[in-house]
């Protein structure tokens, strides 16, 4: 039997938490939630997960914020990242694409369609994946 993949959820908005992870553990998945980008740091600190969806809008860290500490950390750095937001003007997109995700979807997403883009990115063959460009340093 496989091993069921986990996925760290990420959102201030507890309703729009408690639906993602519903739509995600239905599928099958096995979902950790967290309210803000401090505890998702945190327990990529302390756990294995296969992928985080994120949103962008969260009081004291933005989504964008977390995506870059993902990609800096070389223990996270290959983590499929997906933004989940209400963000969608094209220089919210490119924010995200610059931070280091690996996709944005703008609320609301049919959760038919989140299911598949998910299951690409976490599939054996992972048609999606990128090539990881160095993550920027300071300086």
């Amino acid at each position: 039997m496989a091993t069921r993949k986990k996925i760290l959820a990420v959102d201030d908005d507890a309703t729009a938490l408690a639906a993602l992870r519903q739509i995600l553990v239905q599928k099958g998945y096995d979902v950790t939630t967290a309210p803000n980008g401090f505890e998702a740091l945190r327990l990529l600190a302390g756990s294995r997960f296969d992928m985080v969806i994120l949103d962008v809008t969260m009081p004291e860290m933005t989504g964008y914020e977390v995506c870059r500490r993902i990609r800096e950390d070389p223990k996270t750095q290959d983590l499929p990242v997906i933004f989940l937001t209400a963000k969608g003007m094209l220089v919210d997109m490119t924010e995200g694409e610059d931070a280091g995700s690996d996709l944005y979807l703008i609320k609301p997403v049919l959760a038919t369609k989140l299911l598949n883009m998910v299951g690409m990115f976490l599939s054996e063959d992972n048609p999606l994946a990128k090539k990881r460009r160095p993550a920027p340093t300071q300086g």
